[in-house]
């Protein structure tokens, strides 16, 4: 038996070596499942040993943080999304088919033949690609107060004021160009444009009727499906967002928003089967999304299938060690299964990473009390109380206490499970790459 981590690692090396040399046979799949047992063990023994350590922390009052990562973590700006770069806040023209998009941005009428006024354009091009739309929306008016007809000018122009959250002065803009404009590679980026206008000011109908439009002139176009199916589920048509999703699919099979907002509307809509099959196809294309891999292991969970769903939390611990949502996940799986020692030090993991988690107090609260612990119990309660999401129940928990407490109730337990109002629980909003 392996005694530390590195000697795990060195076996499985070893196991993954003579799979290459021999292939699969039925010693190495037995070596390979012992070799996970032993993991499984260790696993377990880890959250017993944070159980304790969490217990230390709760009797003595200390506040112990392991991370020394000199980075801040929780104040990663809210349009980075992790491994990748920032997300332009501007809806960007998408690229016209069969075309870089270079040519036609670039291209200059000929009788604008005034050397600076070609410098003043690529300036404020240059701006706007830099995310400087103050600079870029200074430049480009200057364009067109010597030209007044140069139509990418003034595309980019309402694109930069959008940007700034001036989208009422680049409506007037967006509607001279849809009323002049045959360029259908012009007229599906303003359609764009005016429908992220839309939403901004709350107005998903019409926005939806300009992507309608917007995906004809771009079909195949990733960014407009996927802004098609935001505004379809903002007007409550899940079934035609379904398809948006999959044309995002066809054309970006490793696209994770279209992968979680799929799943979402399909809960929504109740078809759990689907948004299971959904799930797997999704984390078996992206195996290191942790948020596809979280949706996974509740719908795993959700339908029993609860050693899968363990296997899940387990690998999702690996890549996010630090995300109070998966070890609350992975507790309540694990209450599941009748492992009460394993989940309590879940459960008090996730809360040492997000005190206010008022779900994971919820449940620490139900677990107290099933082994008798009625102070421990009305403080995890009191504390989750504060969060509007579990308020009710909690509120509920300790209104059965009290009223225990009243009947002169020596050894109060309770046995039932804990209230559960997530993990399954919807969240259907989008976010990410669209509006």
């Amino acid at each position: 038996m392996s005694e530390s981590f590195s000697e795990l690692f060195d076996e499985l090396g070893r196991i993954e070596q003579r799979l290459s040399d021999e292939g699969p046979g039925p010693e190495l799949v037995e070596e390979l499942g012992a070799l996970r047992a032993q993991a499984d063990e260790w696993m377990e023994n880890w959250l017993v040993l944070e159980d304790r350590i969490a217990e230390l922390c709760e009797r003595f009052g200390l506040d112990l943080d392991l991370d020394s990562s000199p980075i801040n973590h929780e104040n990663v700006p809210s349009n980075v999304a992790p491994e990748t770069g920032p997300i332009s806040p501007a809806p960007y023209p998408p690229k016209p088919e069969g075309s870089d998009g270079i040519s036609m941005v670039w291209h200059i009428p000929p009788h604008l033949d005034s050397e600076a006024l070609v410098r003043t354009f690529r300036k404020g091009i240059g701006f706007f690609d830099l995310w400087m739309y103050q600079e870029a929306a200074e430049e480009l008016e200057k364009v067109l107060k010597q030209t007044g007809d140069f139509p990418v000018a003034r595309l980019y122009l309402a694109l930069a004021y959008i940007a700034r959250g001036r989208g009422r002065e680049a409506e007037p803009h967006l509607q001279i160009l849809l009323s002049t404009e045959q360029s259908p590679w012009i007229l599906t980026s303003v359609r764009h444009a005016r429908a992220h206008v839309y939403a901004e000011q709350g107005r998903w109908r019409e926005a939806a009727e300009d992507l309608v439009l917007a995906v004809e002139g771009g079909r195949g176009v990733p960014i407009l499906h996927y802004n098609l199916a935001v505004a379809l589920i903002r007007v409550g048509d899940w079934e035609r967002a379904i398809e948006e999703l999959i044309n995002v699919l066809e054309v970006d099979s490793r696209d994770e928003e279209a992968w979680l907002v799929g799943i979402a509307v399909l809960k929504r809509l109740g078809r759990f089967r689907l948004a299971i099959s959904w799930a797997l196809h999704g984390y078996r294309l992206l195996p290191d999304s942790w948020r596809i891999g979280k949706e996974l292991a509740i719908l795993l969970d959700y339908f029993g299938r609860l050693e899968e769903a363990a296997r899940i939390w387990k690998r999702l611990l690996r890549l996010q060690p630090r995300d109070p949502d998966l070890w609350s996940g992975w507790g309540w799986t694990r209450w599941r299964q009748g492992d009460r020692l394993s989940a309590r030090g879940a459960w008090k993991k996730a809360a040492s990473l997000d005190g206010k988690a008022g779900q994971v107090l919820l449940y620490l609260g139900w677990a107290a009390l099933e082994v008798g612990d009625r102070i421990g119990a009305w403080r995890y309660l009191e504390r989750a109380e504060q969060d509007e999401t579990v308020k009710n129940a909690a509120h509920a928990a300790m209104g059965w206490i009290a009223k225990a407490k009243g009947q002169g109730a020596g050894s109060l337990s309770c046995r039932n499970e804990p209230a559960e109002v997530g993990p399954q629980e919807l969240d259907s909003k989008p976010s990410g790459h669209g509006y």
